[in-house]
């Protein structure tokens, strides 16, 4: 009860800052945003901050308003940005709050209303989304992402693929669909094969420090005392000695006491696919380390379609409905509890003291192949929905 009457106070708060936002409009362009603002903003959080990151097309200075979602506005920072990506650093936060903030630029111009979540000291129940493979029907990606974005959600991990080539016209394609999500709550991103390691995946996010290139090829975070790490499986760029580093890291972090642990990454190491079939020399070096280490569950892209594989107790989950042409799965493999295949489609997942429950959220009926054709929107009642029970004793101190 106490929960929801504190939802409802939030609801009323953001709703009025949108009321002024109206009646007092900033001189942006179309789409809601300053003309020199190309990209943005997103946040997410890294080790003692939360980081708002924005692109711009010439040199601009302003400040950046923001405060607990019930309370409104009330501090400021003010910057000044040269052209390109700037990551801004909020510190001396909250924790375990909802935030709400806007950009307002030296010219008058301002962004749309924003929002982001800050880690709790403590654990308290949460649900982050899980998506991925967003590349080439960007349209589709729209359409997901604005779904997503009316979730009660704390962040979000993308699985990788968020675009068809590193290009500054793909990366802007992807920002400009996923506007809706990306302003609604942070956003933790893994490479996949299409961001091909390049130097522009690394400007553009701010995530948790780890290691390897740039100091976030991979990275964690801990949400209270949920362990989330993100790896990087594409071993073409890592090369034998970036892969053992990533590994002997991951076997360190997850070493780690947590209530839960999740794990994520782009290529599936198991998967019904008959195309790729899954990353058997992955499976063999990184399986046993998720058994071992009492991960819960390990969320992977790649393959276009839905997959929920549980192998010696860790459950697998392939989510790659997020916008890019979708495939058609083969026979089940072993361990195989669930598929779908040409669904739009994201994952929503909802942490409690001692369960975990996933949802696959489908979005739209979208015809198979590279050629976009007509998509058939769906309610969203999800196709499939499981729990995991907790593999370490709670509470954890």
């Amino acid at each position: 009860m106490g929960h929801n009457l504190s939802r409802c106070v939030t609801r009323a708060i953001v709703w009025a800052f949108l009321v002024l936002a109206v009646c007092f409009p900033s001189h942006a362009n179309g789409e809601g945003s300053p003309p020199f603002l190309i990209k943005g903003p997103w946040t997410a959080a890294t080790e003692n901050s939360i980081g708002i990151s924005f692109e711009l097309s010439q040199p601009v200075s302003g400040v950046v308003k923001y405060g607990p979602a019930n309370t409104g506005l009330a501090s400021s920072l003010p910057f000044e940005a040269e052209k390109g990506v700037y990551h801004l650093p909020l510190t001396r936060l909250q924790p375990g709050s909802t935030y709400i903030y806007v950009i307002e630029f030296a010219s008058g111009e301002r962004t749309p209303l924003g929002h982001f979540r800050t880690p709790p000291q403590d654990f308290t129940p949460f649900t982050f989304l899980v998506y991925g493979d967003t590349r080439t029907f960007y349209a589709r990606h729209r359409i997901v992402a604005g779904r997503m974005a009316g979730e009660e959600a704390a962040f979000v991990v993308h699985t990788g693929d968020l675009v068809t080539s590193p290009m500054e016209k793909e990366w802007n394609e992807f920002f400009t669909s996923g506007k809706e999500l990306l302003l609604s709550m942070s956003f933790f991103p893994v490479l996949g094969n299409h961001e091909r390691n390049h130097f522009s995946y690394y400007r553009l996010f701010e995530l948790p420090g780890a290691g390897g290139k740039k100091g976030k090829q991979w990275w964690s975070l801990r949400w209270g005392d949920v362990l989330f790490v993100g790896l990087d499986s594409n071993t073409q760029y890592l090369g034998f000695t970036g892969l053992r580093a990533e590994t002997q890291w991951l076997e360190a972090v997850l070493s780690q006491k947590a209530r839960f642990k999740f794990v994520f990454f782009h290529h599936p190491l198991f998967s019904s696919d008959p195309h790729y079939g899954g990353n058997e020399g992955l499976a063999k070096l990184w399986h046993p380390i998720f058994v071992e280490k009492g991960v819960t569950a390990v969320f992977c892209g790649h393959v276009h379609a839905y997959e929920h594989i549980v192998r010696d107790g860790v459950h697998y989950v392939t989510t790659g409905g997020g916008g890019a042409p979708l495939y058609p799965l083969g026979e089940p493999v072993e361990g195989t509890v669930f598929t779908a295949s040409a669904v739009l489609h994201y994952l929503r997942v909802a942490v409690g003291d001692s369960m975990v429950r996933v949802e696959m959220v489908p979005v739209a009926l979208a015809p198979l192949g590279e050629e976009p054709g007509a998509i058939t929107l769906l309610e969203g009642t999800p196709l499939e929905s499981f729990t995991i029970g907790a593999a370490t004793p709670v509470p954890v101190p």
